[in-house]
């Protein structure tokens, strides 16, 4: 029990020797307003950092007073516009996104495919290949389309 509190005690001078080892100066409290300078009065400290929140709470009461209105957050898409209940907005969007998502898949499953798309003159592509995945030859396999080795069949 003895060995136990001893081995304690050690465990935390070392824990204390490190924090005080990785403590910060007193220039560097200075220096962030955490405490005041050693030559001046503390009341003259105390009496600068009221002045300077001062300052910051005025800075911050006038930014308040400027900032835009709801409408013209809504106009720049900072805000959305919306009816709904702060606390139903996050579904509201989560539902939004995923009817986007649904939309962009069933677009990116009936857009054409390189056939149609040669077939249309969008695609460019030899004519040799073209009248091969046109199906003039009879080249083309099942409605799919591997340019390279339905074009080497067909040459």
């Amino acid at each position: 029990s003895s060995l136990l509190a001893a081995e304690h005690r050690s465990l935390a001078a070392e824990v204390l020797q490190l924090k005080l080892q990785q403590r910060r100066t007193r220039e560097e409290l200075v220096s962030q307003g955490i405490m005041p300078p050693l030559k001046s009065p503390a009341a003259f400290h105390e009496q600068r950092r009221s002045l300077e929140r001062a300052r910051t709470e005025d800075y911050l009461k006038r930014k308040i007073r400027s900032r835009p209105e709801r409408s013209e957050l809504v106009r720049m898409h900072i805000l959305e516009e919306t009816s709904a209940e702060p606390s139903l907005q996050a579904k509201q969007l989560k539902l939004k996104r995923a009817r986007l998502a649904d939309d962009l898949n069933e677009k990116i499953a009936q857009r054409p495919g390189p056939m149609e798309l040669v077939e249309k003159n969008i695609l460019p592509v030899e004519s040799s290949l073209k009248e091969a995945i046109i199906g003039k030859s009879g080249c083309v396999r099942e409605g799919r389309l591997d340019l390279y080795q339905d074009f080497h069949k067909c040459v």
